[in-house]
């Protein structure tokens, strides 16, 4: 557990070094007038402040007598269920231009909760509804952000 500690806190450092030093290129702006490059500064320092603590934590740590090892995917179907939602993803973003950002974002969310999360049928539905719903006013009207529509206009 502490080598994995080590080396995910390492592997996430390096991460959010190289994203911060590409957000730099971009324009900072204000906190006001943010530019394209300052929450990716922002993202990026968190980052590795939390990596920092992980690889820190895991040094310093001493070894338990004979500590019980956990798996690195403790349930069976774990590997399965990361490949599942990686192919949802990558179905939204293939049906976003084509079928819209909303019913997308419905879809996407449905599946996740019904097969992902294994919440019933209604729960899924209601929770894949006010998720497209809310996102929707909130990039569409409220913060007047253009996403893909298609026939169906929303």
């Amino acid at each position: 557990m502490k080598n994995r500690d080590r080396v995910t806190g390492i592997i996430l450092f390096l991460l959010g070094l190289g994203v911060c030093w590409k957000s730099l290129t971009y324009p900072l702006g204000s906190l006001r007038r943010p530019g394209g490059g300052l929450f990716p500064l922002i993202a990026s320092i968190l980052l590795m402040g939390l990596s920092a603590i992980i690889t820190t934590q895991a040094f310093l740590t001493k070894d338990s007598e004979k500590a019980v090892q956990a798996p690195f995917f403790p349930e069976k179907e774990a590997p399965q269920r990361i490949c599942f939602g990686f192919a949802a993803l990558l179905g939204y973003r293939y049906l976003l231009p084509v079928i819209g950002f909303a019913p997308a974002t419905c879809f996407f969310i449905f599946i996740l909760s019904k097969f992902l999360g294994k919440h019933g049928w209604k729960a899924s539905i209601f929770f894949s509804l006010v998720t497209a719903v809310v996102a929707y006013y909130l990039f569409e009207v409220y913060l007047k952000i253009p996403m893909p529509r298609t026939i169906m206009r929303f």
